[in-house]
């Protein structure tokens, strides 16, 4: 078992706190060794690495950019083994790909929801060392392997302004720093083609997602399942900051995709048409989509997840 730790998740708080959550991992009884990340991306080369070493769980601690950078490495290591992940299904692909465990210690968690891992830390470590495993889709856009969450527009822009205060835990965080946004953010245009899908004109929000929740809480693709073969994806139309709050609000209970202006998708891709590079974030993680087609699929069944074991009968 590899651990790679993400010392600047959740604000810097996982670095400052790691002697005190190392501890109390040992009394756990994990064993393992433990990488630290140095950059942004880097914990996808030391999942790669971990895989060419012959480690078959490679375990995120940190939030969802974490499991969503190692997951991209994962998915690279074992191409590069020849065990090839192709996204053609959990048949073709159980037992075969490296699988990724979670300490789910970052600021929003999606990920963990999604995907069934417990966020408490004791249940989680009971996770890893059990043998319970479930199988993933993943999203592949452009070179980047995303787990849960693609936003663009307003989500993207609350994203890079929640940076500074991801040491708040949960949706606070997101919250905090929406009002900005709201006034803030210009519509970019865009074309958005998906299957039985076309919509030219200015967005508000696009959401890619497989799971139903992103900003710790924030549901914006509510029906997301995490392991059905297709993309969830909610695309809301410019509008002025006066209407765009009720959205964010409908964004808090499940309701965006059904107020006047919004999309709601599901289909194995979607594809984005832009004049001009568009902030991104992927499980968090801060990018930007170049111009001028951005390709987003599923990989169904491509990513073998740690999960607790169902409880036994009688």
């Amino acid at each position: 078992m590899r651990v790679i730790v993400n010392p600047a998740a959740a604000g810097g708080r996982v670095g400052r706190q790691w002697p005190q959550i190392l501890r109390r991992l040992e009394r756990l009884g994990l064993e393992a060794s433990y990488v630290f990340t140095e950059a942004p991306w880097h914990a996808a080369d030391l999942a790669a690495e971990a895989v060419a070493e012959g480690e078959t769980l490679v375990v995120a601690a940190g939030g969802d950019g974490t499991a969503c950078e190692i997951a991209e490495g994962l998915y690279r290591g074992a191409g590069a083994k020849g065990i090839g992940p192709t996204g053609d299904g959990p048949a073709a692909q159980a037992g075969r790909q490296p699988t990724l465990g979670l300490l789910p210690i970052g600021t929003g968690n999606d990920v963990a929801r999604a995907a069934g891992v417990p966020t408490d830390l004791d249940a989680a470590v009971a996770a890893l060392k059990g043998k319970g495993r479930r199988q993933l889709d993943l999203i592949k856009v452009g070179p980047r392997i995303v787990i849960n969450a693609i936003g663009l527009g307003l989500i993207a822009d609350i994203n890079r302004r929640t940076v500074p205060l991801k040491v708040v835990r949960g949706i606070t965080a997101y919250l905090i720093t929406a009002t900005a946004s709201l006034i803030h953010y210009r519509c970019p245009t865009v074309h958005v083609k998906a299957p039985g899908f076309e919509y030219t004109g200015g967005i508000t929000v696009i959401a890619i997602q497989n799971g139903p929740t992103t900003g710790g809480g924030f549901q914006l693709t509510p029906r997301g399942i995490p392991d059905d073969g297709q993309l969830d994806a909610c695309v809301v139309e410019a509008m002025g900051p006066l209407r765009r709050v009720p959205r964010l609000l409908a964004g808090l209970n499940g309701s965006l995709g059904r107020l006047k202006g919004s999309h709601e998708l599901r289909a194995p891709w979607l594809e984005l048409r832009h004049d001009e590079p568009l902030a991104v974030h992927l499980d968090g993680n801060q990018d930007e989509l170049p111009p001028p087609v951005t390709r987003f699929e599923v990989l169904a069944g491509a990513l073998t997840i740690a999960i607790p074991e169902p409880a036994s009968e009688g």
